[in-house]
């Protein structure tokens, strides 16, 4: 008895122990604002590095000597190589640090603009596209799970929207001064500018990130996450959802070239991204309680931005479609990643990087499809009437099943593993 007595006595001390130091190994939750505004910029630099060829694409492609329509496949390659690259990296890695993985992925980028900035030619231009896109796969898989893992699960979904605040603040601030700046010196410098921030943050991820490493949760197999319940009506509206949108906002410059008003592409992106951020913070305000609502709501303001958009001749509605336009826009990244997230959720990173797949297959068939809607029509008027049925379809699907393709609350989370 005395030997049973002091053997329960070294399982409870080791029990203690071990949950003494995955507490002291734990980063505290008080402190992880900061840690989730340097995701955001992460966030920022990846979709600045992403969309602002957009803003650059007149200028861009007079320098390589290739028109409007084929410029715009930069974009394209960037998403197709996020769209082939999410669930290879997301397995392969699935035993590494999340946070040198994160780290990894903002040196990448960095590498990968800078590699732009110096491309005389066009392959070389479009190789760099790959690598960044490649990196941005990864990233983009990891960094919802990443942020939810620092709060509490009742604060998971404010969380998830500050770590995405750099994606509308990149369209608000940064492709919008990307556009400037190029027109007052030249795109190269546009793309050394965003490697050098890059650079800088991959400097400050590296000191001020906690270590998290991989979940046990990580390793399940991947066709386990397409049986939960909503999930492909949440990745399918997803991948639709970038379609629509980029199909329009990669072909935005010609677009408003071919109107009658005088609205210029670097004042029109502001107040798109202006308009995203008032709808990021919304979203983040109200979104760990009504899920449902804000999830209509932005698809509302997604459809009327592009029924006014099919109309608009003249610099107000322009400016109004903006505005409707970028509300949804700023929403929709963190309402379909944190309904993702909720449905999956112990299978949070598998979830992500099948929802990564599907949103940049999204983006490089609306790139796609819009540059061959333009090069065959010479005009993007049929770019934004199939963008507005798409959005018809979006909203309609949603509404439909919101029961089941936006849960009410999150599935169990599985406890991160820090070290």
């Amino acid at each position: 008895m005395l030997l049973s007595s002091l053997d329960g006595d070294r399982r409870s001390t080791d029990r203690f122990c071990e949950r003494s130091s995955e507490m002291s190994q734990t980063p505290q939750r008080t402190s992880s604002l900061p840690q989730l505004l340097l995701l955001a910029a992460a966030g920022f630099v990846t979709m600045l590095t992403e969309t602002v060829p957009a803003g650059l694409l007149p200028a861009v492609g007079h320098s390589m000597g290739i028109s409007d329509a084929a410029t715009g496949q930069l974009l394209t390659a960037y998403a197709g190589a996020s769209m082939i690259a999410a669930i290879p990296l997301v397995t392969l890695t699935s035993r590494l640090s999340r946070t040198g993985l994160i780290i990894s992925t903002i040196a990448v980028v960095a590498a990968a603009n800078l590699l732009t900035a110096a491309s005389a030619f066009y392959p070389l231009a479009f190789a760099a596209r790959v690598l960044g896109g490649s990196a941005a796969a990864l990233q983009w898989a990891l960094l919802a799970g990443f942020a939810m893992r620092l709060v509490p699960e009742e604060r998971q979904g404010r969380a998830l929207s500050i770590a995405m605040g750099g994606i509308p603040l990149a369209l608000a601030i940064g492709v919008p001064l990307g556009t400037a700046l190029g027109e007052l010196t030249n795109w190269r410098t546009v793309f050394l500018i965003i490697a050098g921030i890059g650079v800088a943050l991959t400097v400050l991820c590296w000191w001020l990130l906690p270590s998290i490493a991989a979940s046990r949760s990580t390793r399940q197999p991947l066709h386990t996450t397409f049986r939960v319940p909503g999930f492909l009506v949440i990745v399918i509206c997803a991948g639709l959802f970038q379609a629509g949108h980029m199909n329009v906002y990669t072909f935005v410059a010609p677009h408003l070239r071919d109107t009658v008003s005088t609205v210029p592409v670097s004042v029109f992106l502001l107040v798109l991204g202006l308009a995203a951020i008032v709808g990021l913070f919304i979203t983040g305000a109200v979104i760990d309680a009504h899920l449902r609502s804000v999830t209509v709501i932005a698809m509302v303001s997604f459809t009327l931005g592009f029924i006014v958009l099919i109309a608009a001749q003249s610099t107000l509605p322009l400016l109004v479609s903006a505005v409707f336009w970028g509300i949804g826009l700023g929403s929709a990244p963190t309402i379909f990643q944190t309904a993702c997230a909720r449905a999956a959720g112990p299978l949070v990173d598998q979830a992500q990087s099948i929802l990564v797949t599907v949103f940049n297959a999204g983006m490089a068939l609306g790139s796609a499809a819009g540059g061959l809607m333009l090069a065959r029509s010479g005009s993007t008027t049929p770019l934004v009437w199939t963008s507005g049925a798409v959005f018809v379809i979006i909203l309609t699907a949603l509404t439909i099943t919101r029961k089941r393709s936006l849960p009410a609350s999150a599935a169990s989370f599985a406890e991160p593993s820090h070290r």
